[in-house]
């Protein structure tokens, strides 16, 4: 997948989670102007989507086999960096019950295969939306991104687990759906731009409009595929002084 759409892709997930956070959750949900509920929750829908899909394009150069095989390994890292961070977390806590579900190393959830996969890391991440409130969660890394990250993960590997490994898929049509798919999403946080900005009666209003206008800057992540990406435009040169 080419670095634009990579990036506009990151943009959209940045903007989720930052109104996703408690303090700006607090803003929006349940105020005026109520479509902003609605379209955030739809816009995340979106996102959930097209990242499984684009995860699935990337892993298609080889069928179905390779993208499973993919979509496996970043199942087992995902699962693998939030156990480890919520297993920090129950040590601290002295919560040892919880704890004994999440002491796992790399190697266990790597044995794990199909269906069991799946089982575990579901669990690892709902564990972990339970935990992510708790006082220093997010400093041992249970945070509402490694969540998102997992989720996403999963959502992938749902999609491809039972993929024969014969089958082929066509990895242009999947890119144009990618394009298409995610030209909505940016529409969607556009109309969402309008809205955010109704939210500056309050101060917390005020931090929630610039935070979401610099998750809106897209950032060139300088690397991933060069498929048609979009090279960056260089800086414009400072205007020489007037004598």
């Amino acid at each position: 997948m080419n670095i634009r759409l990579t990036n506009q892709i990151n943009m959209v997930g940045a903007c989720i989670n930052v109104a996703n956070t408690t303090e700006n959750k607090a803003v929006w949900n349940g105020n005026p102007p109520l479509d902003f509920t609605t379209d955030i929750a739809a816009l995340a829908t979106g996102y959930t989507a097209v990242t499984a899909k684009a995860a699935l394009a990337d892993g298609a150069t080889g069928g179905a086999g390779d993208a499973k095989a993919q979509a496996e390994a970043a199942l087992e890292d995902a699962a693998y960096i939030l156990a480890r961070a919520l297993a920090n977390h129950f040590k601290k806590t002295n919560n040892l019950d919880k704890l004994a579900q999440v002491d796992l190393t790399k190697s266990e959830i790597v044995k794990l295969r199909q269906q069991n996969l799946l089982d575990k890391t579901t669990a690892i991440r709902d564990l972990a939306a339970a935990t992510v409130a708790e006082p220093n969660a997010a400093d041992r890394g249970v945070t509402a991104v490694r969540i998102t990250t997992l989720t996403n993960a999963i959502t992938a590997f749902t999609g491809v687990m039972n993929n024969p490994r014969g089958q082929i898929v066509n990895r242009s049509t999947l890119l144009k759906e990618v394009d298409t798919d995610t030209a909505g999403l940016m529409q969607q946080v556009a109309d969402l731009d309008d809205l955010v900005l109704q939210f500056d009666g309050t101060d917390a209003g005020k931090r929630f409009i610039e935070a979401w206008k610099r998750a809106r800057i897209i950032v060139d992540t300088g690397g991933g595929h060069s498929n048609g990406g979009t090279p960056p435009t260089p800086p414009t040169p400072p205007a020489p002084p007037h004598p």
